[in-house]
């Protein structure tokens, strides 16, 4: 037997076992669904037996539970909603009560069936008639989770310009949302963006291939799914439970809307024009043209037994570049290319679902996502609206899921297909690029060379660009779960089970540098070439084959939440995850790379440094990594057993990924380079350089590449240690859970360190604590077809995070009028190794993250406040707002006194504070949004809503970026500015 084959064996055995042990226990699936729990009491006393039913108002859909011999329930898979619950004993006593439940909640609502006297001061009856009275949301207090729930009213109602639900995942601890020019970031724990999870009606919408956490997300302005679709999310900050999977910092799950009993729809529309944006901190424009539109209809097929949902939303965004020659000496050449061009962006999102109730103990749903964008941009000032790239993206998804209620159990089945797809491609991949560029005086000299490249200054750019990329991610996965509600051992368990399959396919195809380039004199020198109508060279990329690899990915999980008392909880988990492909694991090191390295070796007198050992890094098929055991741990105390005061904490332990496009390197790079070919009207040596007679065939790639081919050229060896694990992190927390009346507050003390980080090194630097390369070459030993550097993957680098939470929570209700949220984060967070932070970074500064000093992170924000309010004004208006405040992100100093690093103290630098209303020199960052509605009813329950946001009111500039040397008179002066800038918005929202 293969060693591979002996790999699919253990998984498949671990698998088979963990379907046998769903036969006593089970899951939920990823947090689409809740749980309603308690105990039934007639006074006193307990009751024994009899059952239970949640029928959820809006469909009618109902869920049985019964009632267990201590008077315990466990009502579980309830999609997050309005319930009646309908209790009738053995005895044949009932009692009814309406309740709302939140994504992901296991709450609690213990009911008395002794009938209600009116006065009576009894507290089991006081607090069922406040129940029934208001019917108002369940808080879940007795969980060891640090999470956040964002419900359909605050999505609807706070303001917000780009329709991204995942914007309004910033209400929670820890977190942080990034508006850039072209992309939108979520990053949370002090870790990047990659280390976060989606999760969208249980499905895993984990980026595998790229950066930015969620598919979708990075290089992209668009929004990962139609914000009319979701009824709301729930983001856990720490302590997520083992049903859980390839996260190191958040989890963000979220659940569609599905249709109801009444056929119901709404239609938006939203307007900026682009001079209603204001000028950037440098007075340059920034305007954007946004119109976004769309809408729902939702209703029932069969009442009460099938419904359906479909949902619409379209995005056009236009900004205006100007393309401009610096040297006005030169525009009558390229008159017809300069002025102002449009830049759009366009995104259409589609979603439809079917829910069909198949009977009181089977529910089925059938949903389908689309996404797909097209952003142009990368042109204006010296390049040609020709030199576009067009950023394409494309979202696929099908979920089918199940759900079985038994008699204390409930079972879970989910086939779910995914498909990203990012394909930036040049606008005019078919039109050969044009560089018109000068040569500096400099250049005239004997035995001047054409291709020093910092000798010529670039005039104008035209033509096509030379890149194009097609990187896709495709899976099918198998899920079920189950979840048992009937177990009774000291105390009450509900045990969970799961097991998962997916089968993933990861290809990529990069064609770096495959359209020409050509480069003109634009002066038509005598010395040079002579004519603008002959380049002077061209620049070609190599071809290189494209990636398609599969990699099939197991997971086992168990998890017990056990009731011991009905003041203590404990929840204990396992889980276990498998990748049999997920860093190049069939990769085979080629016969040309062996060969250079163990020339190298073998030269007298050297050796590489001992951190970099060759044989760790050959391949003939790499072992993959089954190590990942996952504990996790959690507890909740209700200290006076009245759902008040809370005391919890937890651990727990949890493997991320690392996106499949930094393995792919080390098939592409050694491979991928770039030449250069020079031309003249008779070829021939000219000026030291051998040069080609020029010829219009020399135009396409097919006519160079037979010249390509008989030109020099080198690639770079990039290598992956065999042993590679994948990033770990370990977070504890504790805190404590207070209810006054309406408001939850919460105060959580969180610490997380993150193992196993991954950037590239130089092996080949020639000792042991240099950070500069010193050592010998592939050329030097016989191996001219790779370049100076040998880079190796080390992923020894740590980061550590801390932080203080503190939360209060009102939700909004019709009532009282008003709810509101505030969380304040304060926290450091700190690593070694790699500067970027990111999964696929460069470290020319180290020679392994060892010797290098621990600094902030770049997501180390010390104090950040965001704060929410909606309130109900007189004549159906409404105001709602964000605060956002933050202490800034640090900044890298160069030629800094302070360095351990000559010169450099990484992220040393942190930006000014400015003032904000009493609090002096406080915040960095400072944004306030406000929205303002007025809703008019139309007719038989139809409304019309005028809708007002104003986006960073006051105008702060937020700088982004700043100057970093120390050396400099400008230090610490303004670079760049985090958006919006002061933006308005009008829109209308039209309800029936």
């Amino acid at each position: 037997m293969t060693r591979k084959t002996i790999q699919y064996l253990g998984a498949a055995s671990a698998l088979a076992m963990a379907v046998s042990l769903a036969c006593a226990g089970g899951a939920s699936a990823q947090g689409a669904t809740s749980t309603l729990r308690g105990t039934i009491y007639e006074g006193q006393a307990v009751e024994t037996g009899g059952s239970i039913t949640a029928t959820e108002v809006a469909t009618g859909y109902v869920s049985r539970g019964r009632i267990g011999g201590d008077g315990g329930y466990v009502l579980s898979g309830l999609r997050p909603g309005t319930y009646r619950i309908n209790v009738t004993t053995a005895d044949g006593q009932t009692v009814e009560d309406l309740i709302t439940i939140s994504l992901g909640q296991v709450a609690t609502l213990d009911l008395d069936v002794a009938p209600v006297v009116t006065g009576s001061t009894e507290a089991g009856a006081s607090e069922l008639d406040d129940v029934v009275v208001t019917g108002r949301r369940i808080f879940e207090v007795r969980t060891s989770e640090v999470a956040t729930n964002v419900s359909q009213t605050q999505i609807n109602n706070l303001p917000q310009i780009s329709r991204n639900f995942l914007n309004f995942a910033a209400l929670a601890p820890g977190v942080r949302v990034t508006e850039g020019e072209t992309e939108r970031t979520i990053s949370a724990g002090g870790q990047g963006a990659s280390a976060i999870n989606v999760f969208i009606d249980g499905q895993n919408q984990k980026s595998t291939i790229i950066d930015g956490g969620v598919g979708g997300q990075d290089d992209s302005r668009g929004n990962p799914f139609p914000q009319v679709a979701i009824q709301e999310f729930r983001v856990i900050s720490q302590n997520f439970k083992a049903e859980y999977e390839q996260a190191s910092s958040s989890i963000v799950t979220s659940v569609t809307r599905s249709g109801t009993n009444e056929l119901t729809g709404d239609a938006f529309i939203t307007y900026q024009d682009s001079d209603w944006t204001s000028e950037n901190y440098r007075g340059d424009e920034v305007g954007v043209e946004r119109l976004q539109y769309g809408g729902s209809l939702g209703g029932p097929i069969i009442e009460d037994r099938l419904h359906f949902f479909a949902a619409y939303e379209r995005k056009d965004e236009t900004r205006r570049n100007t393309v401009a020659l610096s040297r006005s000496a030169y525009a009558p050449l390229f008159g017809a290319d300069t002025g102002t061009f449009d830049a759009p962006f366009e995104e259409d999102l589609f979603f439809g679902k079917l829910s069909w109730s198949i009977d009181d103990r089977q529910r089925l749903d059938l949903s389908a996502t689309y996404r797909t964008e097209a952003d142009i941009r990368d042109f204006g000032g010296n390049n040609a609206y020709s030199r576009a790239n067009e950023i394409n993206t494309d979202v696929s998804s099908v979920v089918l899921r199940h759900q079985y209620q038994g008699d204390g159990f409930l079972n879970e089945v989910q086939f779910d297909f995914y498909e990203y797809n990012y394909n930036p491609t040049a606008l005019n991949f078919s039109d050969y690029g044009r560089s018109y560029v000068i040569f500096r005086d400099d250049n005239a000299a004997p035995g001047f060379q054409y291709n020093v490249f910092n000798r010529e200054d670039t005039v104008f750019n035209t033509g096509g660009q030379s890149n194009n990329q097609d990187i896709r991610q495709r899976s099918f996965t198998f899920r079920d779960d189950l979840t048992l509600n009937d177990i009774e051992w000291n105390g009450q368990h509900t045990i969970k089970m799961g097991v998962k399959f997916s089968a993933q396919n990861m290809y990529v195809n990069k064609q770096f540098g495959r359209n020409p380039q050509f480069i003109f004199d634009v002066d038509a020198r005598p010395e040079i070439n002579g004519s603008r109508d002959i380049p002077v060279r061209v620049e070609l990329g190599a071809f290189v084959e494209p990636a398609d690899v599969d990699n099939n990915v197991f997971g086992v999980y168990i998890q017990d939440d056990w009731q011991i008392s009905s003041q203590l909880e404990v929840n204990l988990g396992l889980r276990w995850d498998y990748e049999d492909n997920a860093v190049n694991n069939d990769y085979v090191t080629p016969q040309s790379i062996r060969d250079t390295l163990n020339a190298i070796q073998a030269l007298p007198g050297y050796d590489f440094p001992s951190y970099f050992n060759p044989a760790d890094y050959i391949t003939d098929g790499r072992d993959a990594f089954a190590g990942a055991f996952q504990p996790r741990i959690g507890f909740s105390f209700d200290v006076f057993d009245d759902e008040r005061t809370v005391i919890f904490g937890g651990a727990g332990r949890y493997y991320d990924r690392v996106g499949f496009n930094f393995a792919f390197d080390e098939r592409f790079k050694p491979f991928q380079f770039n030449k250069e070919i020079f031309f003249s009207v008779a070829g021939g040596m000219r000026g030291g350089v051998n040069t080609v007679a020029w010829n219009p065939a020399y135009l396409t790639p097919a006519g160079l590449d037979p010249l390509l081919a008989a030109t020099p050229g080198s690639g770079e060896i990039f290598l992956i240690n065999n042993d590679m694990e994948p990033p770990r992190t370990d977070q504890f927390n504790f805190g404590v859970r207070q209810k006054f009346g309406d408001f939850q507050t919460a105060l959580t003390f969180a610490y997380g360190k993150t193992e196993n980080l991954f950037a590239w090194y130089i092996a080949n630097a020639g000792s042991e604590t240099g950070n500069r390369f010193s050592g010998p070459t592939p050329g030097s030993v016989g191996h001219p077809e790779f370049r100076n550097l040998i880079f190796f993957g080390n992923n020894d680098a740590e980061q550590t995070f801390k932080a203080m939470y503190l939360t209060v929570d009102k939700p909004f209700d019709n009532d009282s009028g008003w709810g509101m949220s505030f969380t304040y984060t304060l926290s450091e967070s700190e690593r070694n190794g790699s500067r970027d932070g990111g999964l696929t970074g460069f470290d020319f500064d180290y020679n392994r993250p060892g010797l290098s000093p621990t600094f902030p992170t770049n997501q180390d924000e010390r104090h950040r406040i965001v704060a929410t309010g909606i309130v109900a004004l007189p004549f159906d208006f409404r105001l709602s707002g964000i605060l956002t405040l933050g202490s800034g992100l640090p900044f890298t100093q160069f030629v800094c006194p302070n360095a351990t690093n000559p010169d450099i103290c990484w992220n040393g630098g942190r930006p000014d504070k400015e003032d904000f209303l009493f609090f002096p020199n406080s915040f960095a960052f400072r944004q306030v949004d406000l929205r303002l509605t007025k809703e008019f009813d139309v007719f038989n329950g139809q409304s019309v809503e005028l809708i007002l946001d104003a986006i960073n009111v006051f105008n702060f500039e937020n700088y982004s970026n700043f100057e970093q040397c120390f050396c400099s008179s400008e230090y610490r002066d303004p670079r760049g500015q985090y958006l919006p800038t002061r933006s308005f918005q009008l829109g209308l929202r039209y309800r029936w």
